[in-house]
């Protein structure tokens, strides 16, 4: 019917900059090439760094009913949404949740978002800070990296990957946030912000071999960090 589904690839955004390809400008060359009358909307996508389920909609009702459906199911605390992502590291457990207020926070020229362990009732309520919460499952584990599941309940930037690094196991290519997972006799811990700037992220050779990356190729190794599911009504 109304709707259409593409696999976008890592580092494409839906919105982008002047002069910068993005999704949005490509929807009326995707129309044309399929014969299509109506013009898309953009119903759900990943992240600028994710790739993933994206969904489009030709029928602008279809379009609202389906955005209203996603942040209802969100407040009755169900999880419509799936992601799949490869951690270096595999989790102490096979299965849980992660829960912690996220800010944005000022790092040096750029903003961060960071975890806040106890918010406070005023950041809240000025919503300076947002309590939030996934769910993950190990599917599956190989040479010190794990296959995750994850099912977010609420929606905030950079959310998984942060949520990935308080769970000490970074996702593959996660240049910004797995900085801040150290390791002392191999044992992993979470340094503080300002000790741990955004850098190519550190992984053990054996496994950069496995890969087969040299340095250059490692510096741009995508997120994996895939939106795999969308549960529809």
């Amino acid at each position: 019917g109304a709707l259409l589904a593409l696999n976008k690839p890592p580092g494409l955004p839906v919105l982008g900059q002047t002069g910068e390809v993005n999704l949005s400008e490509l929807l009326p060359a995707l129309r044309r090439r399929l014969g299509h009358h109506a013009e898309f909307h953009v119903v759900k996508a990943p992240a600028r760094e994710c790739s993933g389920l994206t969904l489009l909609s030709s029928c602008y009702q279809t379009t609202k009913q389906l955005q209203q459906f996603f942040a209802n199911a969100r407040q009755r605390g169900q999880f419509p949404v799936t992601y799949h992502a490869v951690t270096v590291r595999v989790p102490a457990e096979v299965q849980g949740e992660i829960r912690t207020g996220l800010q944005w926070q000022k790092q040096g020229d750029t903003a961060v978002v960071v975890p806040v362990s106890v918010p406070g009732y005023r950041s809240l309520a000025r919503k300076d800070v947002k309590n939030t919460l996934t769910r993950y499952q190990v599917l599956g584990a190989a040479r010190g990296c794990a296959l995750l599941q994850l099912q977010p309940r609420t929606a905030f930037p950079k959310q998984l990957q942060v949520h990935l690094m308080l769970l000490l196991c970074p996702a593959l290519g996660d240049h910004q946030y797995s900085a801040r997972v150290g390791r002392v006799l191999g044992v992993p811990f979470l340094l503080p912000l300002e000790a741990a700037p955004a850098c190519t992220q550190v992984l053990d050779e054996e496994l950069v071999t496995q890969l087969g990356l040299n340095p250059w190729q490692l510096r741009h190794l995508p997120l994996h960090l895939h939106l795999h599911r969308l549960e529809l009504p």
